[in-house]
């Protein structure tokens, strides 16, 4: 095992211990358990590890490979796109990205969220976990060139390096639309009604596309890369904080541990 994984299997055994030991209100609008987020942390782990083993580094791209493109190649879509770059944008594209994954520590103003910020942690590690390793599947996956080496004036250390196979699906639009989504989603649940909503959900929604919008005028990612990172994103940022909501659940996993092993207990519950 390398010393990767084994800090990776450490940081979330320490979070899926520490973070359920915060207190949690009685008026939250969520709750934390084994019956759910046994199964949410056992999915994210094993994306996490199917990712990280299909993300390996692919090929490089030769010079005369890239002097052989041709966009002729690609979609009628993604073709209109072919060629751009600019280092600027990409440069932007990477700080509102950080914006929007550093967006939900304004909850921390809120008192009532402030308090229950076990919940919304835990919430939020198992969303942004998803969004990391979920884009490994098509970039591990998909050998797809990106739009900047169909002839831009990128430099061709960065058009050789092995990046530039890693186009699908945008890694930047998945952690944009999960983390905008979820903010949002947390938001309205601890403010139902809130006059506020409609601002929140516009910026969440807006800043998650100007990241993607960026990624396109940059030459990172075609316009169909974009649209998968951000249905991607969006389900997991509103699936998660759904899944936590007070509700009746028909089925609960409780973990089994005894001298002889350790195991889990699924029960179905039936009206």
């Amino acid at each position: 095992m390398s010393d990767t994984t084994l800090k990776l299997r450490r940081s979330f055994l320490l979070c899926f211990v520490v973070l359920p030991l915060f207190g949690q209100p009685p008026d939250s609008p969520y709750r934390m358990s084994w019956s759910i987020d046994g199964p949410i942390f056992g999915a994210a782990v094993t994306v996490a590890f199917t990712a990280s083993s299909l993300d390996e580094e692919l090929p490089v791209l030769t010079a005369a490979e890239i002097s052989a493109l041709d966009k002729r190649s690609i979609n009628p879509v993604d073709r209109l796109t072919a060629g751009w770059y600019s280092d600027e944008q990409s440069f932007l594209s990477d700080a509102l990205v950080g914006a929007s994954i550093l967006s939900p520590a304004l909850f921390l103003f809120d008192e009532r969220m402030r308090n229950d910020i076990g919940t919304i942690g835990t919430m939020y590690l198992e969303t942004i976990t998803f969004a990391t390793f979920m884009p490994s599947y098509g970039k591990g996956s998909v050998r797809r060139v990106r739009p900047f080496v169909y002839g831009s004036p990128a430099p061709m250390s960065l058009k050789e390096d092995f990046e530039s196979l890693r186009s699908f699906y945008s890694g930047h639009a998945t952690w944009a639309f999960a983390t905008s989504i979820f903010f949002a989603s947390v938001y309205t649940d601890y403010n139902p009604g809130s006059e506020y909503s409609g601002y929140v959900w516009g910026g969440a929604v807006g800043l998650a596309s100007a990241v993607s919008l960026l990624r396109v005028t940059s030459g990172a990612h075609f316009l169909s890369d974009i649209a998968v990172g951000a249905a991607v994103g969006t389900a997991i940022g509103y699936t998660i904080p759904y899944l936590h909501r007070h509700q009746d659940q028909p089925w609960s996993v409780m973990p089994l541990i005894s001298p002889a092993g350790a195991g889990a207990r699924f029960t179905l519950h039936l009206k």
